[in-house]
């Protein structure tokens, strides 16, 4: 039964045999909110029901082993998982979940022991949630699918140009279809309590229609943001309203990429901005827009994640705590980036994006991958046609992410089965990469 865990522990020792996985669990003060989630996945894949007691399932802290590791034990005596967080006794709950089999009406688990912890620290999913809309129901559901597999992270891409679908006070005209605070503050707790990092991202300069079509005298009227000190106030405010939502966050995506940075050439606000400032060219005012966005971020406390967007001539104006998602391998090439210093997280186009109705990769492709390696389909790319390897030994990459984007969710005519469809792309994809990036 162990051989079909994914990620695959690193240490396990069979004792031979199996046991019925009890119905009382225990747990320190830490992690008792970690026992609840798991207890509510049991009655909803297998209609059981768990009690509060002192014997079962044990959940224990032990202050040694690292952020996500854990050590469990099955035997006729019980469970023991012990971690010194809640994040690693999520990671070893879920191992003993997908141990359990039910047979002759009893859920049964192996005798075993493992010890782990992920190569990675990172394991991410990122969903596309301002293309098409996705009800409350699916984020939910998204984060269960990350509990599941042991991924670390999970990405929500809620501003595009179609949509912003946060509940921003500061600026309510943004977007017409958002979530709600309630719904918003019932994730981040949701998550917390299994131990998944939530990455807010709000994406600019690019990607910003709404902003534009709701505050043209603030905001400009091209297709990227203005620059101005009174926007730069604008993105503060907006900036801690989405740190105030998301308190667990250490994490704030402020997008970065596909900015159509000539349109700032027509824009009177910015232009008066660039002259201001002595600013002389539009990818030095990117370059700007960039790290003033990443210093508010920091000043929230967090770090700001970019997408990889600006030029590589650019480098030292961002600052090197930035943490870079390298996916195109089009603005600049990922051996630029780690020479420059900066941490990064591999969404290789080829094989970890899904597009749902377009271009996809099994999960035998994932398999193949590794963290340092980059390939792209489209010719424009410098990892096409042969891809690029990066050497482990001079680089910064803490994992990889699957991208999950709407553009062609519109395709199918019936959204919710494109929504449905999506999702069943992602379940069969993700237990690949967070194979690959928990065991490099």
């Amino acid at each position: 039964m162990t051989d079909t865990l994914l990620p695959l522990p690193k240490y396990i020792i069979e004792s031979g045999g199996y046991t019925v996985l009890p119905s009382v669990i225990s747990s320190e003060p830490e992690f008792v909110k970690a026992g609840k989630a798991f207890a509510a996945y049991i009655k909803e894949d297998f209609g059981a029901n768990m009690v509060k007691g002192t014997d079962g399932i044990r959940l224990c802290n032990n202050v040694h082993l690292p952020e996500e590791g854990y050590h469990l034990t099955t035997s006729q005596k019980g469970v023991e998982i012990f971690a010194s967080t809640s994040r690693g006794i999520n990671r070893g709950l879920s191992t003993l979940f997908q141990m359990i089999k039910k047979e002759d009406g009893s859920l049964k688990i192996p005798c075993v022991c493992i010890t782990d912890a992920p190569d990675s620290p990172y394991r991410g999913l990122m969903i596309d949630l301002a293309r098409e809309w996705h009800e409350p129901d699916y984020l939910f559901r998204y984060v269960d699918l990350c509990w599941r597999n042991r991924a670390s992270h999970l990405q929500l891409h809620f501003t595009d140009d179609q949509q912003f679908t946060l509940p921003i006070e500061s600026f309510p005209r943004i977007g017409t279809q958002r979530y709600t605070k309630e719904e918003i503050a019932k994730l981040v707790e949701y998550a917390e309590d299994r131990g998944i990092i939530l990455v807010p991202e709000v994406d600019i300069p690019g990607h910003t229609t709404q902003w534009v079509k709701a505050y043209p005298k603030l905001f400009g009227t091209t297709k990227v943001l203005a620059a101005s000190d009174e926007v730069f106030v604008a993105l503060r405010q907006i900036f801690a309203e989405v740190h105030a939502m998301f308190p667990h966050s250490p994490w704030i995506h402020i997008g970065g990429d596909e900015a159509e940075t000539g349109e700032w050439e027509k824009c009177p606000i910015t232009q008066a901005y660039m002259k201001k400032k002595g600013i002389e060219t539009v990818g030095e005012l990117y370059a700007e827009y960039v790290r003033t966005a990443a210093e508010i971020v920091f000043e929230l406390g967090c770090t700001p994640v970019v997408w990889e967007g600006f030029a590589k001539e650019f480098n030292d104006r961002i600052p090197k705590e930035t943490i870079v998602i390298a996916w195109e391998s089009l603005y600049q090439v990922p051996g630029d980036l780690a020479a420059a210093g900066f941490t990064m997280i591999n969404c290789s186009w080829e094989p970890l994006y899904i597009c749902t109705n377009d271009k996809y990769w099994p999960p035998e492709d994932i398999m193949k991958w590794n963290p340092w390696t980059w390939r792209n389909w489209w010719e424009r790319s410098h990892a096409y046609p042969d891809g690029i390897t990066i050497s482990p030994e001079k680089s910064n990459i803490i994992g990889g992410q699957i991208c999950v984007w709407g553009n062609w969710l519109n395709k199918y005519g019936d959204l919710e089965a494109a929504i449905r469809k999506e999702y069943e792309l992602t379940a069969e994809r993700l237990p690949s990469l967070c194979e690959r990036t928990w065991n490099v």
